[in-house]
């Protein structure tokens, strides 16, 4: 399967940061769903096949830490790539973010060449 086939969605609460990672990965050949909390994600993701997701860590109603673990408990997503990027980068939040089941973590601010990097050897 090609990019242009690969689907990733995008959650931030954060328009500007959801405009700017759409436009990277977009520019760079997938096709981009959004949404600006876990909830969101979770509908989004029950009636589309997405192939990798990119989640901020700080959101209201279910942030990215419970979103990532939401995904890894159920059988339908657990094996799926999870980018987080966030402010949040103490050795004490990377941790988290990695036990709780993502598979990359960037803080921002990062460089469009290190998302397309981890995205990737992710897809």
């Amino acid at each position: 399967m090609d990019k242009m086939e690969k689907k990733v969605l995008i959650i931030d609460d954060c328009d500007m940061t959801r405009r700017l990672l759409s436009y990277i990965v977009r520019a760079n050949g997938y096709k981009i769903m959004s949404a600006t909390n876990g909830f969101e994600a979770l509908e989004i993701m029950a009636s589309n096949q997405i192939d990798l997701v990119i989640t901020d860590l700080n959101m209201p109603q279910m942030d990215g830490l419970e979103l990532t673990r939401n995904l890894r408990a159920g059988e339908a997503y657990h094996e799926i790539p999870i980018i987080m990027v966030t402010t949040e980068g103490g050795d004490d939040n990377i941790k988290t973010g990695m036990t709780a089941g993502v598979s990359a973590y960037l803080v921002k601010p990062f460089s469009a060449q290190k998302l397309l990097y981890e995205m990737s050897k992710l897809i």
